[in-house]
């Protein structure tokens, strides 16, 4: 059997088609497949501080609701977003979970601890 451009060009060009379409189909569902997305940048995870309010930063994508520690928080358009935290004196737990459109969730969990305030006695 030999092979001639006539039968091998529309087989190449069926190939060609069918990897465009598939690769479209990649494009536009990459955010259904990978589902929500939470990065907290600050504070770091074991951070210590000597001042009670925390300042809570991180990025996040692909999601409808956005929570730290139980409270709504919103989102600018860039998924970035921002919060204070008043911290209790030893240790603190942060927890930013996140939900997409289609149900999933994910949550990230830091642990902070906040110096207990030191007590001078004045002696007599």
């Amino acid at each position: 059997m030999q092979t001639t451009p006539k039968k091998i060009f529309p087989l190449a060009l069926s190939l060609l088609f069918a990897t465009v379409v598939l690769g479209y189909g990649y494009y536009r569902a990459r955010d259904f497949l990978n589902g929500p997305v939470v990065e907290i940048t600050t504070p770091k995870n074991g951070q210590l501080f000597a001042a009670a309010l925390v300042d809570v930063a991180g990025v996040s994508k692909n999601i409808s609701f956005l929570n730290l520690n139980g409270r709504k928080i919103f989102t600018d358009k860039n998924g970035n977003w921002r919060e204070k935290l008043l911290a209790s004196p030893g240790y603190n737990r942060i927890e930013v979970t996140a939900k997409d459109r289609f149900g999933r969730d994910t949550a990230k969990t830091i642990e902070v601890v906040l110096k207990e305030p030191e007590i001078s006695v004045a002696q007599n």
